[in-house]
């Protein structure tokens, strides 16, 4: 990646915990040419203290300090979910740069007001989507859009594990559940295999393993108007694991698990199976005429590129930011997962 004239995007992180501490900053340490934290800010001061010591950057307790910090640019909120909204909003007014976790807020009702003030700043607000860019999701859909599939119409998407969970994401009050949680990852994904605005949906909310009030279990499912469907859950109660992701046609399927994907198709070079004119009447014992088909097996293993990873976001910020690059989750797109998210909610309120 070329280095740019002005030098590297400074950055204000605000929230020292698992994404900020736990990923922000090491994801960052690969981009030293692109981005540089030059303060952060968390109520605690162990980990500020911490960030300190690993970075030699400044330190704040309170956010507005860290605002008022004339040398931070760019503002990268990774703080609980239910402050995202408002962490935005203030970064906006400052005229800063602002880069949000997911969820970019807690209801379809603020992300809309988040756009429009995205809008009136001069669209300076990224929603951190990385994972649109999992080198396994990326492959699935350059298959499923290159036609050996033939014409798809299910694709399932699948996360779990079991996790009798009890930090603040189990909890309703701090914004915590898998809707919010994983929900936004798995919803962007959905809605990019889908190409078109969902005309019909079912979703439910569960609480299975997590200590927790909130929901640990949700599945979600959409349908676009071609009749394509998109099945989404994500469990904390999943005792066996299952594959990531399904993808099924009318020719062929994959199956992706970790870094391989498996995929199984009618061979393109062979004629078409013979269309079948009527029902016969098979023999005793069967169910119908057997015949031979040419199924071809692929095994891929899944690379990542600068471009493809999950640290790819990174490398599209910096161009949106110093070379006015279009971004790849656009503003629009990220609005439509929280409607996608407040629709589901609806759907099945959880107690």
């Amino acid at each position: 990646m070329d280095n740019d004239s002005r030098g590297p995007i400074r950055i204000g992180l605000a929230g020292l915990g698992r994404a900020g501490l736990g990923m922000h900053i090491p994801e960052l340490a690969h981009f030293p040419g692109q981005f540089k934290v030059v303060a952060v800010c968390d109520p605690i001061k162990d980990r500020r203290d911490q960030a300190v010591r690993q970075l030699g950057c400044r330190a704040y307790r309170c956010y507005a300090d860290l605002l008022a910090d004339p040398d931070v640019e760019l503002v990268d909120i990774a703080t609980r979910s239910g402050d995202h909204f408002e962490h935005a909003l203030e970064a906006l007014k400052a005229r800063r740069w602002v880069l949000v976790e997911k969820p970019m807020a807690l209801d379809y009702e603020e992300a809309i007001k988040l756009r429009a003030a995205s809008i009136k700043s001069g669209n300076r607000l990224f929603v951190r989507h990385n994972r649109r860019f999992e080198p396994g999701f990326c492959k699935a859909r350059e298959i499923a859009a290159d036609g050996r599939l033939g014409e798809v119409y299910d694709v399932r998407l699948r996360r779990g594990s079991f996790q009798r969970r009890d930090d603040w994401q189990a909890v309703k009050r701090c914004g915590g559940g898998q809707l919010l949680n994983w929900g936004p990852h798995l919803i962007d994904q959905a809605l990019q295999f889908l190409g078109t605005p969902p005309a019909h949906m079912f979703a439910e909310l569960k609480r299975v393993a997590a200590v927790g009030d909130a929901e640990d279990f949700v599945r979600i499912i959409l349908r676009n108007s071609a009749g394509l469907t998109v099945d989404l859950e994500i469990s904390g109660g999943r005792i066996i694991n299952t594959p990531e992701c399904t993808v099924t046609g009318t020719r062929g399927a994959l199956s992706l698990a970790g870094e391989t994907l498996h995929v199984r198709y009618l061979d393109p070079a062979r004629k078409p199976p013979r269309r079948r004119a009527s029902v016969r009447t098979p023999k005793l014992g069967s169910f119908g005429t057997p015949e031979t088909l040419p199924w071809i097996d692929e095994e891929i293993r899944v690379e990542a590129s600068e471009t493809v990873s999950l640290m790819a976001l990174w490398h599209h910020l910096h161009a949106a930011i110093r070379r006015n690059k279009p971004f790849p989750v656009t503003l629009d797109q990220a609005v439509e997962v929280m409607r996608v998210a407040d629709l589901a909610r609806k759907e099945t309120p959880f107690a």
